[in-house]
């Protein structure tokens, strides 16, 4: 069983809910498996790794790591080379677009901005002052390579980008679509390869499993690639349409305990 942490195994206060951790143990005393797969970076998704104490595989930066959180053992790592990074940045900024430069994967300081945002994601960027760094100038902290750049605003305007940046560099870069408010998108470029789905197929051999015994349950738009794949594909209730249609199940919201209620219906045989 493999879950996303916002909007899915955290509530709204960004805490696990009491039946979820309750959940998961009782999973795990009956043999499963159990892994977190995430956009977010190591050091913010730590506190959680540990509080629910499993030490499996897990996914960070929408699979750009995969690493064993308590030994710290890297399985695979996919950073963004520093001429993508470059191209990327450069022509967001030709098109007044706000990007965010992710310096590394394992650095607490690690996102490195030019100008102050206003907008629907004003609230990502409070939560994540601790990590901040405003500059006069990004490519200053681009190095041989970068664990990612992120670019917030109009869809049209960003795959203008993703196009643009294609022209040169195709292949070398996975562009994923993360959020959606209020008109603005928050999108992500990583290395190559980095998707949920891809690390999931990397992981199968460690999981001793096939993709048809994998649930997922996720919420959001970068957790389609591995709906698309998994034998029990389940969608939050608070996510979007795009994300139901695509799951074989919903459940309930990130805020009712929604991953403690779909493990309680595999577990029970009634969804598979």
């Amino acid at each position: 069983i493999i879950v996303d942490l916002d909007g899915t195994l955290l509530n709204s206060e960004k805490k696990i809910p009491l039946e979820n951790r309750r959940m998961i143990a009782r999973i795990l005393r009956k043999g499963l498996k159990f892994s977190i797969f995430t956009g977010r970076n190591f050091h913010s998704a730590r506190k959680y790794v540990k509080e629910i104490n499993v030490d499996f595989p897990m996914v960070f930066q929408n699979g750009a790591l995969i690493m064993k959180p308590f030994s710290g053992e890297i399985l695979r790592i996919s950073p963004l080379k520093e001429e993508v990074a470059r191209k990327i940045i450069n022509v967001a900024r030709k098109r007044n677009i706000f990007f965010i430069l992710f310096t590394s994967f394992f650095e607490v300081r690690d996102m490195v901005i030019e100008r102050r945002y206003k907008g629907p994601f004003e609230d990502y960027l409070a939560a994540n002052s601790w990590r901040l760094i405003l500059s006069d100038d990004v490519l200053k902290y681009v190095r041989d390579s970068v664990a990612e750049v992120a670019l917030i605003g109009k869809e049209e305007g960003i795959l203008e980008v993703v196009r643009d940046v294609e022209r040169e560099h195709l292949g070398e870069f996975t562009g994923v679509k993360n959020t959606v408010r209020d008109g603005e998108v928050f999108y992500e470029f990583f290395g190559p390869d980095s998707t949920k789905a891809k690390a999931l197929e990397f992981l199968l051999e460690h999981f001793g499993t096939t993709l048809d015994r994998v649930a997922f349950i996720g919420d959001s738009y970068n957790d389609l690639s591995l709906m698309e794949i998994v034998g029990i594909p389940i969608a939050m209730g608070n996510s979007p349409e795009d994300v139901k249609n695509k799951a074989k199940f919903v459940t309930l919201s990130n805020d009712e305990a929604g991953v403690a209620y779909a493990i309680d219906k595999i577990l029970k045989g009634e969804w598979g």
